[in-house]
């Protein structure tokens, strides 16, 4: 009678342990910027972020970079998305 109830509590505390793994926990060694700007470099040669505000926001378990543009301007800018937990990019784009 006794196994019966070990399974249960087994399984419980699996659970929890699980849940424990699945927190989001940042990079410690990630420098996001570091890894944006470098992806921005390589993949987007001819834009050039001099003298532009950059723009960081936290949407759940990314970070996403981009830069805003001076009212008038013409173009565009890359909008680069960094997954917290692997400091890996999940996404890069750039508006027009």
């Amino acid at each position: 009678m006794a196994k019966i109830f070990v399974l249960p509590a087994v399984i419980a505390v699996a659970a929890v342990f699980q849940l424990m793994v699945e927190q989001v926990m940042s990079q410690p060694g990630c420098d996001m910027l570091r890894v944006a700007q470098e992806y921005i470099a390589k993949r987007y040669p001819s834009f050039d972020p001099a003298g532009l505000k950059r723009v960081v926001s936290e949407q759940g378990n990314l970070w996403q970079l981009t830069y805003e543009l001076p009212t008038g301007m013409l173009g565009g800018a890359p909008i680069i998305t960094i997954d917290k937990r692997t400091c890996a990019i999940v996404r890069a784009e750039h508006t027009q």
